[in-house]
């Protein structure tokens, strides 16, 4: 829980601000033409909880979008897993005790890092259910918040009522 500082790529030597506890990847300025979020389903913290099924406590939950309404919620009901929000305006989402990155272009999450996914209604289309998907170990589960997704390398588990479940199968 970082309130003041800052990240640094060792590779690209690229820094990012870390300001009252929201890593900055972008100046908050430049998600001022993102598409309007649809309208979100009727999902809740414990129904997310139940569909990620996950076993054993640690690792990373990825909440991308609108999802991290979701935070303070899921990160109460899953106390042994972190939460990461991923925030595409630069208004910060009630999240809570969890993490939020402030990220309007790109996921800045690595591939192969987190235990589950759940993508906002709003970051379905484009690169970003893609990149959360990519994000997600293999064997674990991602949330859409649209029932028409089909993520590539995801087996569907169950689709209805405005959302998508599935499994990562590949890598």
């Amino acid at each position: 829980d970082v309130v003041r500082g800052g990240l640094a790529c060792p590779v690209c030597r690229a820094g990012y601000p870390i300001v009252d506890r929201v890593a900055w990847f972008a100046p908050p300025d430049v998600g001022a033409d993102l598409p309007a979020p649809l309208a979100p389903s009727s999902l809740t913290a414990e129904a997310l909880r139940t569909f990620l099924d996950l076993q054993g406590g640690g690792g990373y939950v990825l909440l991308v979008g609108s999802a991290g309404r979701f935070g303070a919620d899921l990160a109460a009901l899953l106390p042994q897993s972190a939460v990461v929000c991923v925030s595409r305006s630069s208004s910060r989402p009630d999240t809570g005790p969890v993490s939020v990155l402030h990220s309007p272009r790109v996921l800045p999450v690595r591939r192969h890092t987190v235990r589950a996914a759940v993508v906002g209604a709003d970051a379905v289309h484009g690169a970003w259910l893609d990149a959360a998907v990519a994000a997600l170990l293999t064997g674990l589960r991602v949330i859409v918040e649209d029932q028409a997704a089909a993520p590539a390398g995801v087996v569907e588990l169950a689709r209805g009522a405005g959302v998508f479940v599935g499994e990562k199968r590949t890598r």
